[in-house]
């Protein structure tokens, strides 16, 4: 039974790159790229850290941490889905600002409304929720380490877009920065 869930935490990520390719011919023009690599490097380091301790405790990356039960699996389901669903909904609310990487457009906006009312990077709050969902339903502890990874890039990248904000909306983004928590609404 279990596999259903996992088909449709799949079609959900499938979903979401769909979108994303149909949405990134709509970005303004860039003027100023943050950093490329940084993130990237990060990532691998924290997964070739995690995969080189887990052979040292003896884990494969296949080692199952839980069998997930039915329930878990929807749960899990749920957890993806609304992560999904609030990478879209920031996504349709930065509008043409987007872009893959950390970049400054021409005309960028400090867009503040919608989920940016709720975290600074709504994007990436969805995101985390849709690999911790995944994670929580493969039970494995590559899922797990894959996680850890892309908090730890997640965390480098968000760093760089807190850097040009800064830099292009000095008052407003400190401002913003006071009010609204980076990541997980009302708490970090």
């Amino acid at each position: 039974m279990r596999n259903w869930t996992l088909l449709f935490i799949g079609g959900c990520w499938a979903a979401l790159a769909l979108y994303w390719l149909l949405m990134a011919f709509g970005s303004k023009r860039t003027i100023e790229r943050g950093g490329l690599i940084g993130y990237r490097l990060v990532g691998l380091a924290i997964l070739g850290a995690c995969l080189l301790a887990g052979q040292l405790l003896g884990l494969s990356p296949h080692s199952r941490v839980w069998h997930t039960p039915l329930a878990l699996g929807v749960v899990s389901d749920f957890i993806v889905l609304a992560g999904a669903a609030f990478t879209v909904w920031a996504r349709i609310t930065l509008g043409s600002n987007w872009s893959a990487e950390v970049t400054f457009k021409r005309d960028h906006e400090l867009i503040t409304s919608g989920p940016y009312a709720l975290a600074r990077h709504p994007i990436y709050t969805g995101l985390l929720a849709m690999v911790l969902g995944a994670a929580i339903n493969y039970g494995r502890f590559i899922g797990f380490a894959l996680l850890l990874t892309v908090c730890g890039a997640i965390w480098w990248k968000a760093r760089d877009e807190e850097r040009i904000m800064s830099s292009h909306f000095p008052g407003a983004y400190a401002d913003y920065r006071t009010r609204v928590r980076a990541i997980i609404p009302f708490v970090l």
